[in-house]
């Protein structure tokens, strides 16, 4: 009768020093919940928690930043570059003891301790992704038993990334992360701010920083990133479908005869997880122990099977996996990709293979389409650097953006501006069209997304999306004389206009500007209208509501200011641009004027939303503003009461 195998685990238990339990997702708290903490404050955490937790972190040795276990809190560094080595060896150690073993007259399995509580500061938000997809894969099954005990007494304190030339994490959506760790520390110039990522997080806050734990939460601020250099130029989406068509390129025997089979682009990834598994005897040989190492698909022997066959036996055939398997047959899988951009890989690699300009390099020859496989593609924004913030008013403030590309737009038009976290809005471009790669959007403090605009500074990035939108149809322009009505925020429109006509001053007749504001600290741009004035290239006239003895200019609404105004009608073209209350006495006053409707344009940008007319926000009646304006001739809106009448 033949006999059933039985495991040699099978009916055993193990005394261990921590009981361990099965793995648990991290339970979720308040995204907004960050509080101010102070670098004395982590210090004293970080002392705190070595009562109770091995705590690891990054420190500079013999002149190297490594990551270790911290006995001195002062040496932890919190902002260092992506050099340093990820800390997936905490979870998965390169060397791990699964078992010892005794030998003679029989076999003694002795099991391993349980591993001890860790806490890992330091975690990028792209390492942060990189454990996620351990959790994805390691889980998956039957569950990684030595990696789920170590994951499940280990917390995770992530930090802000100083990227470098390598990283493109940007491209691969792991520049910032919204969970997955335990806390997370954001730097501000004074200071940081803290913020739990889960209810274990909750407690050693709690527990280990009792004062920081009880401060009120700070509302929730645009965690900036520093835009990686280099990127793909194609979504993360398209990879998948970009390499199920470039099996048998040639792109991979090229790369494999670079390919020094080293293995440093898997061993330094963060999210890399293939490992060998080996007897090691005791120099006694009475016993010795199983042991779990680091192994890599692009060594030469890790697909050699029983009889010597190795079914990828070529470096091209290795680096094909690894692509693959990184950026695609894991995507099909679980919906995320094993790459997080950190650019370990191509950092150490000696034969110079750089994941971007591989994948580039497909895209460009393939010409995918990038809108075909990623859906919402158009509201992904695309970071911009503030090159220049300057305050115009107590409430407004205005932003010099810096974009990869000229802007290629129509004076009138919008960009839509993210801060991560808060959303989006829409916000006229006050600067003229230019080939510099600038724009400049002018920003009044009101909601919480614009009062955190303004706390932003030079070298700070945000989300763009655009340009959108029809402006000032300059044809229209040429050769006449040019009226420009601003009231309040509206003089941000015109200014685009009308530095786009000072640049060609003598293609326009007369220009006059007549400006309205609530009161003379309300008046935008004060240099440039004072400059203006002063030039004697335009005729500017300004009026206040409210003022004190010492504005000696016109009171009261702008109507007034067309008490004398010298207008030939038939000559002109008007641009309006103010609030809509201001439209009710403006375009009957100038239509009595005798002013032709198909040559006095309006400006209806404050009911725009998504920028591309599909939210349904800004149709009005059947105008769509995003798609059809915001810059319309008065004959194709005077219809639209609610506009234009309020």
């Amino acid at each position: 009768m033949p006999r059933t195998f039985r495991p040699p685990f099978a009916g055993r238990s193990f005394p261990t020093k921590h009981a361990m339990t099965p793995f648990q997702p991290k339970d979720s708290v308040e995204a907004s919940s960050w509080r101010p903490i102070s670098r004395a404050e982590i210090e004293q955490l970080v002392r705190s928690l070595a009562s109770a937790y091995e705590v690891v972190g990054v420190q500079e040795s013999h002149g190297r930043l490594t990551m270790g276990r911290i006995d001195d809190p002062a040496l932890l560094r919190l902002e260092f570059p992506p050099r340093v080595h990820s800390p997936k060896k905490f979870l998965f150690p390169n060397w791990e003891q699964l078992f010892r073993f005794r030998l003679g007259g029989s076999v003694l399995l002795e099991a391993e301790t349980a591993a001890p509580p860790r806490v890992i500061f330091g975690m990028h938000p792209c390492d942060l992704h990189a454990v996620r997809v351990l959790d994805d894969c390691l889980f998956e099954g039957e569950a990684d038993s030595a990696y789920r005990a170590k994951r499940a007494v280990t917390l995770l304190v992530g930090v802000d990334c100083l990227p470098d030339e390598h990283c493109f994490c940007t491209s691969m959506g792991t520049d910032r992360i919204a969970g997955g760790f335990d806390l997370f520390l954001h730097r501000l110039d004074n200071g940081y701010l803290v913020r739990c990522g889960s209810a274990q997080g909750e407690q050693m806050l709690a527990r280990h920083a009792p004062l920081v734990a009880v401060r009120p939460g700070e509302p929730p601020l645009p965690l900036q990133t520093k835009q990686c250099e280099v990127g793909l130029r194609f979504s993360v989406e398209s990879l998948a479908p970009l390499l199920g068509d470039a099996y048998e390129h040639p792109l991979w025997q090229e790369i494999g005869d670079r390919c020094l089979g080293c293995g440093a682009c898997t061993l330094l990834c963060p999210s890399c997880y293939c490992f060998n598994v080996q007897d090691r005897l005791d120099l006694d040989l009475e016993g010795g122990a199983r042991v779990r190492t680091w192994d890599s698909c692009q060594f030469d022997q890790f697909t050699r099977v029983a009889g010597g066959e190795e079914f990828r036996g070529n470096q091209a055939d290795r680096q094909r996996h690894r692509f693959f398997r990184k950026y695609k047959y894991l995507w099909e899988k679980h919906r995320r990709t094993a790459c997080v951009g950190c650019g370990r890989c191509s950092r150490e690699c000696l034969g110079r293979i750089d994941p971007r300009q591989v994948l580039n390099g497909l895209f460009a020859e393939r010409a995918l389409p990038e809108t075909s496989a990623v859906p919402g593609a158009e509201y992904r924004p695309q970071l911009s650097e503030i090159m220049k913030v300057q305050e115009l008013t107590a409430r407004e403030k205005s932003f010099r953006l810096r974009f990869d590309t000229p802007l290629v737009f129509e004076p009138g038009a919008f960009l839509e501006v993210s801060v991560f976290g808060l959303g989006e809005a829409p916000f006229t471009i006050a600067s003229p069209p230019s080939p510099d790669c600038e724009a400049e959007i002018v920003v009044r403090a009101a909601g919480a997304l614009t009062q955190a605009l303004h706390r932003l500074k030079a070298g700070d990035r945000v989300g763009v999306r655009g340009p959108f939108g029809k402006g000032f149809p300059l044809e229209e322009f040429f050769g006449r004389d040019v009226l420009l009505v601003a009231g309040g925020l509206g003089l941000i429109t015109l200014r685009s206009l009308l530095l786009t006509i000072l640049s060609r001053r003598r293609e326009f007749g007369r220009v006059s500007l007549l400006y309205g504001a609530r009161d003379r600290e309300a008046l935008l741009f004060r240099e440039d209208l004072l400059a203006w004035h002063r030039g004697g290239e335009l005729d500017c006239r300004f009026a206040v509501l409210s003022e004190t003895e010492e504005w000696t200019g016109v009171r009261g609404d702008i109507t007034y200011l067309f008490r004398d105004l010298d207008l030939a009608p038939q000559q002109t073209v008007a641009a309006v641009s103010g609030p809509p209350g201001m439209y009710r006495f403006v375009n009957p006053l100038l239509l009595r004027l005798g002013l032709d409707e198909e040559r006095l344009f309006l400006n209806l940008e404050r009911h725009m939303k998504c920028g591309l007319g599909k939210c349904g926000k800004c149709r009005i009646n059947d105008v769509c503003v995003c798609e059809c304006g915001p810059i319309f001739p008065y004959s194709r809106v005077r219809h639209l009461r609610e506009a234009i009448e309020r």
